[in-house]
């Protein structure tokens, strides 16, 4: 029994030892199991581990007889513990090390924790991204095939001075929004951005109303700039737009044609009040203008439309006629503004230096950008049509039914002098004198032929006066006739401007019940600041351009203003009003000769791309500079030296 017992004993125990043993080793009969050892135990490499930037997963061996937790410092680095599937004594610890974009060497710690054991801490470290730097923009374009709109690709040029980006494009956009283009762009580096937007060639829009500036980012951070410059007259904010379709060839001076027409203006702070777009308010009446100017190849225009407004947001009284002025022969594209704001500061009537008669009416105007059809044509002025009309020249109405009724055909009345006589009589006529003058007011359609004899016998009396033996006496002489305030004004700025075309194209007019005849408004400055090679009365640097007067045949000796110049005591009247407001006029031109170039500093690259800068049609204007920027500097140096030959003849 006893051997049984021990057999049975020994077999038992052999079993028992099979079951917590993966490797039983056979028992002899004499020998013993040892008694287990149940002292706390965690075991496990704790040697630094290295990963690369590409990651890795590390496997590492696990012993004890306790439960093990696992934490990690890091997310970047998981770690799993895999208890072995016959025992919890044994088993695996797994770290996957996660790829890495980060420029710095990171760390990460992960810990193994077991009851009644000292923690095993393993440090994991990962090499950092070596980041390019490389960063480029390669090219830049614009591709029919991604944006509809366009007639043509435009591709940009690059100078790598400035790090600029440039492109002009002269035909019209026919979208919602011509502004919002998508590029077509090659870059070395990590992203291309605007702002904060990241662009998609061919994919993301962006506006090129403005220069804006295109950042490529690099793999490291960095970053470079390059400036985009777009000139299109159509959505660029420099200047209002025109854009006209008329139905047929504008050819005629007298014929009106019916025009589509858009007018808009989104330059900074417009309103909107003046703009016009014939597929809802209805097609305009156009046709050309001028006297010389509408033979140049860049043609001035007069604009009808269909109801009295103030188009492009001018301040300024609502009528239907207005004009465009082509600017042709100056290429500064700026005399007959600064001509405006002379006129501003001298005709003012917030200075109540004028008789309460006089009008202090000075056009309005507005720079725009002018399209015809799908093409550019260039900049033009947007200006009053010279008329009668409330908020214009203020005249009384005088219509054809008032006849000769004498608390009526004294006024109003306006007169333009005109050397090219091209109108026939009661229109055109010459006054005693022999020089040559137009009724602009009452238009001959409106007028009484009593109505005209009465305005050409009162400038006849006027002449005779003027003409007299005592034309200088300030009751009876020429100063009864005509107002000294307005032709002084008028003989100031045509004179700063160095404008002898001034003189030949002269408007005045007369009120009714005042038997004066006043000067003005001011008007066709295209030809001052030396632009005139016409001057047969001496240089503009040197001359007054009075004594070209008003250009007249030969035998009109002397005219109006050499006559008016004879009188001392008016030459010394017009140096004392010169000395009291000379430091405010040439302020002026500087600040616009300054200001204006750059507000429309694309427009004007524009209009010479299509006009160009030095072609010649012209037999009267002047054209010594070269470039605009010499026409400009020319015109300052003018400015100065026209100041100081004033304050030398104004004595």
């Amino acid at each position: 029994m006893l051997k049984l017992r021990n057999f049975i004993t020994a077999a038992i125990s052999a079993v028992l030892f099979m079951l917590v043993s993966c490797t039983p080793e056979p028992v002899g009969p004499s020998q013993q199991p040892e008694p287990e050892d149940d002292t706390p135990m965690l075991k496990v490499k704790t040697d630094p581990l290295a990963a690369p930037i590409s990651g890795k997963t590390f496997i590492l061996d696990v012993e004890s007889n306790r439960d093990v937790n696992v934490v990690s410092t890091q997310e970047w680095c998981q770690a799993t513990l895999m208890h072995n599937a016959q025992t919890s004594r044994f088993g695996s610890l797994k770290i996957v090390v996660k790829k890495t974009d980060e420029a710095e060497v990171r760390t990460a710690e992960v810990t193994l924790s077991a009851e009644g054991c000292d923690d095993a801490v393993i440090t994991v470290t990962q090499d950092h991204r070596v980041f390019s730097s490389e960063k480029a923009l390669n090219s830049l374009s614009i591709k029919k095939s991604k944006n509809p709109a366009l007639k043509n690709d435009i591709t940009f040029t690059f100078d790598p001075q400035t790090k600029t980006f440039s492109a002009m494009y002269l035909k019209w956009i026919d979208a919602e929004k011509p502004e919002m283009l998508k590029p077509t762009f090659e870059y070395v580096g990590a992203s291309v951005l605007v702002g904060e937007t990241q662009l998609k060639s061919e994919t993301t829009a962006v506006s090129f109303a403005e220069d804006f500036t295109i950042s490529v980012k690099a793999e490291d951070g960095s970053t470079v700039d390059y400036k985009v410059v777009f000139n299109c007259p159509q959505i660029n904010t420099e200047l209002p737009v025109l854009h006209m379709k008329p139905d047929q060839l504008i050819n005629s001076k007298s014929t009106y044609v019916q025009t589509y027409i858009e007018l808009y203006d989104k330059t900074p702070g417009s309103t909107g009040e003046g703009w016009w777009d014939s597929a809802e308010k209805g097609k305009i009446e156009m046709r050309g203008r001028g006297n010389s100017t509408w033979g140049l190849p860049k043609k001035p225009f007069r604009m009808k439309f269909t109801e009295k407004f103030s188009p492009i947001g001018l301040n300024h009284a609502k009528e239907k006629s207005w004009v465009l002025l082509a600017q042709d022969m100056d290429k500064s594209l700026l005399r007959n503004h600064l001509g405006f704001e002379l006129s501003r500061i001298l005709f003012s009537s917030s200075e109540k230096y004028h008789d309460e008669a006089a009008l202090t009416f000075t056009p309005c105007s507005q720079m725009v950008n002018v399209y015809s059809g799908n093409d550019y044509h260039g900049v033009y002025q947007m200006s009053d049509q010279m008329e009668v009309a409330k908020g214009r020249i203020g005249l009384d109405k005088l219509v054809a039914t008032d006849g000769s009724d004498p608390d009526k055909i004294t006024g109003g009345h306006l007169i333009e002098t005109n050397i090219h006589h091209d109108e026939p009589y009661p229109v055109s006529f010459t006054s005693s004198r022999g020089i040559y003058m137009d009724h602009k007011y009452p238009k001959d359609d409106d007028m009484d032929i009593s109505q005209y004899k009465y305005i050409e016998d009162f400038i006849r009396k006027a002449e005779a006066a003027l003409y007299s033996s005592n034309f200088t006496d300030p009751v009876n002489g020429w100063r009864k006739w005509f107002d000294e305030k307005t032709l002084a004004d008028f003989i100031i700025v045509k004179e700063f401007a160095g404008d002898m075309d001034g003189y030949t194209s002269t408007y005045f007019y007369k009120r009714r019940g005042v038997d004066k005849i006043f000067f003005g408004p001011i008007w066709d400055l295209d030809k001052g600041w030396n632009n005139d090679k016409r001057t047969p009365h001496g240089n503009t640097l040197t001359q007054l351009m009075i004594y070209g007067g008003f250009y007249m045949p030969p035998y009109v000796n002397p005219d109006w203003f050499h006559r008016f110049w004879q009188d001392a005591e008016f030459r010394k009247f017009v140096g004392k009003r010169w000395a009291s407001k000379k430091e405010q006029l040439k302020s002026k031109v500087f600040s616009e000769l300054d200001e204006k170039p750059k507000q429309m500093r694309k427009a004007i690259a524009a209009n010479f791309s299509v006009w160009n800068f030095y072609y010649q049609n012209s037999n009267e204007a002047n054209m010594p500079a070269r470039t605009y920027e010499l026409e400009i500097q020319r015109m300052r140096d003018l400015t100065e030296k026209r100041a100081a030959l004033l304050d030398a003849k104004f004595k």
